[in-house]
């Protein structure tokens, strides 16, 4: 490294509070930058006399100045090999362990170049940094992309945890579920490119009022479908989603969404059917979404993933209210726990048979609560029935607040 980019080399070392080093290091190995301490190894460290607590400090100053060092590490991580299917990163990726492990295998197809991604404007902000639209140009084919991208500040202090996401997308390939291009390794960029969803996400869509007749409650079952389609291949794949909502439904066409957003996701571990985190400070959970056994223990299964299904359902037939609008976190909990086992009430347009499925879904017990696999034969059969008026039901009736209609016009019987 050549770069004359951060403090000088004297300057890094008093941060450091190792300047006393600046003489042997220059003169015994030759450092004239702080850039240039990349090419030192630790066994030079030692014949110069310094101690394990003062190279991990001057390791982590060099990090802060120069967080392109976790990309090399990351790039260290992965072996390009064709033949390979790449299963082995998403095993070492959703470790919670660092960067120090043998070379992970992927396939050169989801290395993408950082050239050949042009950014067009920002879509907006997530946990991890920015999220951009842009053009992806590969082998000549220009497709439009989505581009998440990882904070500076991000990429300094944890980036494997961004790279989780992309070990779980990496993974899945299911028609429901957004499709994970590639990655982007990048000495001043750290990007998830995926593909683009044209009309946002679901609820973004169901709370626009000029969309809203786009996505009537018939359309509202099929997408009901199409999500139960692919949580049940995520439960095949013992994944654990932990962020299911309508704000992660992504609408590709009028009669077409996918599963997005894997930042939370978890694989299971052999012999486990749970994942437990650990509680710390910055943990964000999104209570509205959570199961009991979430909120209280932080453990997550497939029934906790069945729990927050239930809850899209319910934004998507409330075309986008807020679950449990008017309550805290800790009122959230009280309500649905033991004793009170409170629940969402019936949205309006709610067919009765799917507000059935939902109170199914918010079974307290998980072990009570249906399988992906079990919605999936059921959801078929709960469709609403269409009606065809045979004769006109006039204005003279609106006063009575009846149903106005007219001969041949359908209707949805809720």
């Amino acid at each position: 490294m050549t770069s004359t980019k951060g403090p000088g080399l004297y300057d890094f070392l008093i941060e450091a509070e190792l300047q006393h080093y600046f003489t042997t290091l220059k003169n015994d190995l030759k450092v004239q930058t702080a850039a240039q301490l990349k090419f030192v190894s630790e066994d030079d460290l030692q014949q110069l006399g310094m101690s394990k607590p003062e190279m991990r400090r001057l390791k982590k100053y060099f990090q802060k100045h120069f967080p392109q060092n976790y990309i090399s590490k990351l790039k260290k991580m992965i072996v390009y090999k064709k033949e390979e299917n790449g299963q082995s990163l998403m095993a070492a990726m959703l470790s919670d362990e660092s960067l120090d492990k043998p070379p992970v295998r992927v396939p050169n197809k989801h290395i993408i170049p950082a050239d050949s991604i042009l950014v067009n404007k920002e879509l907006g902000t997530g946990e991890f940094g920015v999220v951009q639209q842009g053009v992806w140009t590969n082998d000549g084919e220009r497709i439009q992309v989505a581009i998440k991208c990882l904070s500076r500040e991000r990429m300094q202090s944890n980036p494997i945890e961004f790279l989780k996401e992309a070990a779980i997308m990496h993974g899945i390939e299911h028609e429901h579920i957004v499709r994970l291009y590639g990655v982007v390794l990048d000495t001043n960029a750290l990007m998830l490119v995926t593909e683009l969803a044209p009309l946002r996400s679901l609820l973004e869509c169901l709370k626009e009022p000029s969309l809203r007749f786009s996505f009537p409650v018939l359309t509202l079952c099929d997408f009901s479908i199409q999500i139960c389609d692919g949580m049940q291949y995520l439960e095949t794949k013992r994944l654990i989603h932990r962020d299911l909502a309508a704000r992660n439904i992504l609408v590709f066409s009028k009669n077409k969404v996918k599963i997005s957003d894997f930042g939370l996701s978890r694989a299971l571990g052999v012999g486990k059917d749970y994942y437990q985190t650990n509680f710390n400070v910055n943990l964000k959970l999104p209570i509205a979404w959570c199961a009991p056994e979430c909120i209280s223990y932080l453990r997550f299964t497939s029934a906790s993933d069945v729990w927050a299904y239930g809850v899209t359902l319910w934004e998507m037939f409330s075309y986008g209210f807020q679950p449990w609008a008017a309550l805290t976190g800790h009122q959230i909990l009280e309500a649905i726990d033991e004793p009170n086992f409170q629940r969402l009430e019936q949205p309006d347009c709610c067919p009765k048979e799917y507000y059935s499925l939902m109170l199914k879904c918010w079974q307290h017990d998980p072990n009570k609560r249906p399988r992906f696999a079990d919605l999936m034969s059921l959801l078929p059969d709960y469709k609403p029935e269409q009606v065809q008026a045979v004769q006109e039901l006039g204005d003279e009736r609106v006063k009575r607040e009846q149903l106005v209609y007219r001969v041949g016009e359908v209707i949805t019987v809720l």
